[in-house]
């Protein structure tokens, strides 16, 4: 079998085939036979009409599928002999054959997932977190947490930032407004949410009963297709402004705390979740900056194909959390490239997959049965939650997912270098961790 390969710059390949004329002609005979042993045509007996008129009415048909069948055989025998991995669905593309030569030719378009080499693993630095939780810190926790009430107070001046606001907005479009979008009392905390940025910066200074107009383009991936990459006015009034205040123990606090006594137990679960996310918060803060220089280290160029349908998946996940959650429009998570996102994902994924094959690293399902167990535990009924995965192929699938990527992390981590760096309680519980690290695993 003859092939030729050819490689375009955005990492599509394309091979040209060659198929023996005789290996195309038998199969369309043997066909051919097999439509007459079960066809039966006016004026013959079923398998007895000459090939000559199956031919002429089945013809297209047959020569068609036949094409169709080789084209695939003998593309898939290529990638099979060649060991490559193809992205997608490959395109097929007959040439113009003439009658006189040998071999029917065909070329198929393709992609591969890129190769590439994992490189300069040891030379990333990393930041790990210690933090020494004391008796004192958690008892202060527990105060702090259980006891104080946030109080808010109605403020006759101009909004600053964490002051607690309540607003009412529409949209318009071209000057038109779009009714059903209308938000009336939507209260939030300025600078302390979830949304655009326009909101927070252009609602400071301004008093209430101030109406505010600002403009911004809708990103094409938003969940509403109605504002997808349109312009839209947004005009909102300011109708209460509120700020936190002091927390100062009053006597209703200190009786609160004095007939409020914690069990030996209660105080012991308390510092073991504390102890917990404070693990959890350190690990993916350590994890976030090996994949970051990674990736700076490691650029790899995505095949179209694959950031394409990356982006399909993160879109539909978008719209099914929205319209889950019900969302507002002004959700800053909705607002963002989503090219971008996918890419980002799409390049940790390569490379995770390539450290995974390199270092042959695979399940282990002793592992796979404590981290179902440790998720069980979270529940009231946690048989019930270990059968579920048990009896589950596709929850499995993700328990054993996530401990083999623990795996890569933890030999990441062996062969990064590690800079210690100590943390109190009340830095790590005050640093806005949505705000300044962007989770990657």
């Amino acid at each position: 079998m003859k092939f030729f390969m050819e490689k375009n710059k955005n990492n599509s390949h394309c091979v040209t085939i060659n198929i023996p004329k005789k290996i195309v002609n038998n199969d369309l005979i043997r066909e051919f036979i097999q439509i007459n042993k079960t066809t039966k045509i006016n004026g013959f007996r079923k398998g007895k009409t000459p090939i000559k008129i199956i031919q002429e009415k089945y013809g297209n048909k047959v020569y068609y599928d036949v094409f169709n069948k080789l084209m695939q055989k003998f593309f898939y025998e290529f990638i099979k002999k060649e060991k490559i991995k193809i992205i997608g669905f490959p395109k097929y593309f007959m040439h113009e054959n003439e009658d006189e030569k040998e071999y029917f030719k065909y070329s198929v378009n393709y992609e591969i997932y890129p190769e590439f080499e994992i490189k300069n693993i040891t030379f990333i630095t990393a930041e790990k977190i210690i933090v020494n939780i004391t008796d004192e810190d958690i008892k202060k926790n527990i105060e702090k947490q259980k006891y104080k009430e946030e109080t808010w107070n109605k403020v006759n001046r101009a909004v600053k930032v964490n002051d607690l606001v309540t607003i009412n907005y529409c949209i318009y479009e071209k000057n038109k407004k779009i009714e059903k979008f209308n938000v009336e009392k939507l209260k939030f905390i300025v600078s302390q949410n979830n949304f655009i940025h326009e909101v927070n910066n252009k609602i400071i200074n301004h008093f209430i009963n101030d109406i505010i107009f600002f403009k911004i383009n809708f990103c094409k991936f938003h969940p509403e297709k109605e504002l997808c990459s349109k312009d839209i006015t947004f005009k909102i009034k300011i109708l209460n402004i509120e700020e936190r205040q002091e927390n100062i123990e009053s006597e209703n606090d200190i009786k609160k705390i004095k007939k409020s006594k914690i069990t030996e137990l209660q105080y012991q679960t308390i510092k073991n979740n504390l102890i917990e996310q404070i693990k959890r918060l350190t690990q993916n803060h350590l994890q976030n900056q090996i994949i970051k220089k990674l990736i700076i280290e490691n650029p790899i160029n995505i095949p179209p194909i694959l950031l394409k349908e990356e982006i399909a998946f993160l879109h539909n996940k978008f719209i099914n959390e929205y319209k889950e959650k019900k969302d507002n429009i002004l959700e800053r998570k909705y607002h963002t490239n989503l090219e971008s996102k996918a890419k980002k994902r799409l390049h940790i994924k390569l490379i995770i997959e390539k450290i995974i094959k390199d270092n042959q690293i695979s399940v282990n399902e002793k592992k796979v049965e404590l981290l179902i167990k440790k998720i069980s535990s979270n529940y009231k009924k946690p048989l019930e939650i270990i059968n579920i995965y048990k009896n589950n192929e596709t929850l499995r699938q993700t328990i054993k997912d996530i401990e083999v990527e623990m795996q890569v992390m933890q030999f990441l981590i062996k062969k990064v270098k590690i800079i210690k760096k100590k943390w109190t309680l009340d830095e790590i519980m005050n640093y806005n961790w949505k705000r300044n690290e962007e989770l990657f695993i």
